[in-house]
């Protein structure tokens, strides 16, 4: 397994339980809806077939209606902790790594700028697919 790959799983992990997991009576669960599997699945195959940018730009879906909360910019967010926590300056129009569109504005503007950026990228996409393993996948409404 790559060494980055180690680095980034446990991040990837942390990132899923605060930010993906289901509450049930005001509580965090071991419960991720099934949706983000197949999300966190084919982020990395749109990268190598499309690009980085169409892929990214693909899951900021900022302005989609979604009833059960359940967006693709979720995935993004776990992403952008899991490159920040490895030292990547993520470059964006807020100064924060929690902004919704942090990661689409660093491809945008710098990631020709960061070295080893799109395996990186791959790398912490990995992560969050391995790291979801962990999880239990239901389905929500």
């Amino acid at each position: 397994m790559k060494p980055r790959l180690k680095l980034y799983i446990p991040l990837a992990i942390e990132a899923i339980a605060t930010t993906l997991t289901v509450e049930e009576n005001g509580q965090r669960t071991n419960k991720v809806d099934e949706r983000y599997d197949g999300y966190a699945a084919s982020l990395g195959a749109a990268i190598i077939t499309s690009g980085i940018t169409p892929a990214i730009a693909f899951y900021t879906d900022l302005y989609r209606s979604s009833e059960s909360g359940v967006r693709r910019f979720h995935i993004l967010k776990i992403i952008t902790a899991i490159l920040a926590a490895d030292g990547v300056t993520i470059a964006n129009n807020n100064n924060s790594i929690t902004d919704k569109n942090a990661l689409l504005y660093h491809v945008l503007v710098a990631a020709n700028q960061t070295s080893g950026f799109k395996e990186k990228l791959l790398d912490a996409t990995i992560a969050v697919k391995l790291a979801l393993r962990n999880f239990n996948h239901v389905k929500t409404s």
